[in-house]
């Protein structure tokens, strides 16, 4: 299968750019709209404008086409998380304002037209300190993952098939390069968290990653799928109330789920 996979990425890039995302395009929607299974390759090839034949000489089969779709599924969110962390670097290198600092977030750009403030976004993810700055990353995080939702919404349907669809070739794989680059990304963060004491250092590392990956990821299912949560309803919120939803996990993730008394000790 690696052969083919390789042989498939050499052949397909021989194409004109133009050709390769039509081809690219058709499929992300079959794949999307009706799962591994069910996708129809004839339907492929006819949005895609090309032969059956044609579609065979770049993906040996379909299984190959699924799986490279997938693998770029996994590239674009390793690049929008990269364009997140080096926005990360320039906001503490500038120091700039908040306000100018949220204009640029495109978590703000509501895609109904709403009116959503500078200052509103922000104070979502932004404080001062070391725990602070702990959570605002992470804040920042959830926010890129909403906004790739809103760029690429039939490829994170692709995600959410192949995770909740059992028929998906190399399900267990695939899925594995998902959590694996979430322990890549968030390991070092979390790391450097404990040790300037903005979280707790008791808790094993894997415990924390796990924590924070399964928060974000689950949040991030229910913006894209609202059957899978019809409480918060994150879909079909404006964008203010998503923002506040936003702002009240990161407190729930920063101070728990215990109640304190007066004393200051949790009460039991």
């Amino acid at each position: 299968m690696e052969n083919l996979q390789q042989l498939a990425r050499t052949t397909f890039s021989n194409l004109p750019v133009e050709k390769q995302e039509k081809i690219v395009a058709a499929a992300v929607r079959e794949f999307s709209r009706h799962g591994y299974k069910k996708a129809s390759i004839n339907t492929i090839v006819r949005d895609a404008g090309i032969s059956k034949g044609s579609l065979y000489q770049y993906f040996h089969n379909k299984e190959v086409l699924f799986v490279f779709i997938f693998e770029r599924f996994t590239l674009l969110v390793k690049k929008a998380v990269a364009e997140q962390g080096r926005s990360n670097v320039a906001r503490a290198r500038e120091g700039e304002s908040a306000t100018a600092e949220q204009g640029r977030s495109s978590i703000v750009r509501a895609r109904d037209g709403e009116s959503t403030t500078a200052a509103q976004g922000r104070s979502c993810v932004v404080g001062a300190g070391p725990e602070h700055d702990f959570f605002s990353q992470v804040g920042r995080v959830l926010l890129a993952g909403i906004e790739f939702i809103d760029r690429h919404p039939d490829y994170f349907q692709i995600y959410l098939r192949v995770l909740f669809e059992q028929d998906v070739p190399m399900r267990e794989k695939l899925l594995a390069q998902v959590r694996l680059f979430s322990r890549e990304y968030f390991g070092p963060l979390c790391q450097a968290g404990q040790k300037s004491g903005a979280i707790r250092s008791d808790i094993p590392l894997a415990v924390v990653i796990f924590i924070l990956d399964a928060t974000l990821d689950r949040f991030l299912q229910s913006y894209a799928q609202g059957a899978l949560d019809r409480d918060l309803d994150l879909g079909q919120i404006n964008r203010e109330e998503l923002l506040v939803q936003v702002k009240l996990i990161l407190q729930v993730l920063k101070e728990g789920l215990a109640v304190y008394g007066n004393s200051g000790n949790r009460v039991v």
